[in-house]
């Protein structure tokens, strides 16, 4: 199942990188005619998270008069993203927001547009020259990892062996959220961290690595999953094991498949990031910058993550938080 739908995402994400930026000028443009172009590249077009944000950043566009061209590549990877940078760079937007999929393989496209004279701004992920940035927009990964260990060290209570799934190394994000958790289990001298695997973004391989890790460690009480695909893959790897309720899984965002997994008690928690909020300040520090109001723009800006259980998943105070599969225009 998981493979068959990451296949069909993979073959919808050309349609909706090709597309999509054309739907939302034919939307907006004409009314806008004399605003300004930003254009929001995500890590992969086909994600809700990033699908999300850009409900947040074109609300916010719309309200300040600004046109959006929302480009991304089928899947998150430099060889993806880089060719989608460079057609962008032709148009010469007035500011770019961007979510690296690589924190060194990006620097040189980013440089390119800033040469052009044109304003950067990074959202969810970043790069590691983080100088040549007017702004950084990203959850607090490392207070989401952590949080990640409080909910497994609570369900261990305090003791026992944990693992990590995370994507690959490399990623900013990912890797403070492993970073997060690795310091706060610190805490557990009860607890200790056995393995620490990656997945490549991909929840068939989080569902293999997932059970050969309940193999090798039978005793195992809790896996960590850092975004998404991990977080699918691990929940189904632990109740095809049989040992859904006795291994607790933590997952990252809330993506509709993960929330599924997290009201029927397979994920007993998801940390929750903000999408919609970066979107919309990602767009609100650009029009500041083109405005003359540098000043007010933030080098760096994280927010704070919603940890949402099973028992809360249906709270509407929660779910508003949930990352939706469709595109606003």
């Amino acid at each position: 199942m998981a493979t068959t739908r990451r296949q069909r995402i993979s073959r919808r994400g050309a349609t909706l990188a090709l597309g999509i930026a054309g739907g939302l000028a034919l939307a907006g443009g004409a009314a806008r005619a004399g605003g300004k172009t930003i254009a929001l590249v995500p890590g992969i077009a086909t994600d809700p998270f990033y699908i999300t944000m850009q409900h947040g950043a074109a609300a916010e566009a719309k309200k300040l008069g600004l046109h959006l061209i929302w480009q991304g590549g089928s899947s998150f990877s430099p060889e993806t993203q880089i060719p989608v940078l460079q057609a962008l760079l032709a148009k010469h937007p007035a500011a770019l927001l961007v979510a690296p999929t690589n924190e060194k393989a990006l620097i040189n496209p980013i440089r390119q547009f800033i040469a052009a004279g044109i304003p950067v701004i990074s959202v969810d992920t970043t790069i590691s020259d983080t100088a040549i940035l007017k702004s950084r927009i990203t959850s607090n990964n490392v207070q989401g990892g952590a949080s990640a260990a409080r909910a497994i060290a609570g369900f261990a209570h305090g003791k026992g062996d944990v693992a990590v799934i995370n994507v690959k190394p490399g990623i900013s994000t990912t890797d403070a959220r492993q970073k997060g958790f690795l310091a706060q289990m610190k805490h557990y001298k009860g607890m200790k961290v056995v393995a620490i695997e990656y997945d490549d973004d991909s929840p068939t391989k989080a569902f293999t690595e997932a059970q050969l890790l309940l193999l090798k460690y039978p005793h195992l009480k809790g896996i960590f999953a850092t975004n998404v695909f991990s977080g699918e893959g691990v929940g189904k790897a632990v109740v095809a094991a049989g040992k859904k309720g006795k291994v607790d899984v933590v997952g990252y965002d809330a993506e509709p498949g993960e929330v599924k997994l997290l009201k029927q008690g397979v994920i007993s928690t998801l940390i929750v990031q903000r999408p919609a909020e970066e979107g919309r300040l990602g767009v609100k520090y650009a029009y500041d910058i083109l405005t003359g109001k540098s000043a007010q723009v933030p080098a760096s800006k994280r927010l704070a993550n919603i940890t949402v259980t099973t028992a809360e998943a249906s709270n509407p105070t929660y779910a508003k938080y949930f990352y939706s599969a469709h595109l606003s225009h």
